[in-house]
């Protein structure tokens, strides 16, 4: 197994670290560091921060950051898909 090299930039992040929620996970989950709860309305958009930065020393591997497909189906939030380049220095934010 690759180990990926994760900086946390919110110290508010460091107990809430990409996880597989369960043993048959195909991915990690990503949380949101947010500073209130976010209300999205229809058609618009946001830039969320994840307070995390990743590093892949190998450049033959990319992290690719994609919506899980009960969110969109259950509550129409449609996460933009994000491919993480080789060196990532600044935080990852996602966006919907």
């Amino acid at each position: 197994m690759k180990t990926i090299d994760i900086k946390i930039l919110d110290p508010r992040m460091k107990d809430q670290l990409p996880a597989y929620a369960t043993p048959g996970s195909a991915g990690l989950d990503l949380r949101a560091c947010i500073d209130a709860p976010l209300t999205l309305a229809p058609g618009s958009t946001h830039l969320i921060p994840t307070g995390l930065a990743i590093h892949l020393a190998d450049p033959n591997y990319a992290a690719v950051i994609l919506p899980r497909s009960g969110m969109g189906h259950k509550h129409g939030i449609v996460l933009g898909n994000l491919v993480v380049i080789r060196n990532q220095n600044n935080s990852l934010n996602c966006f919907n």
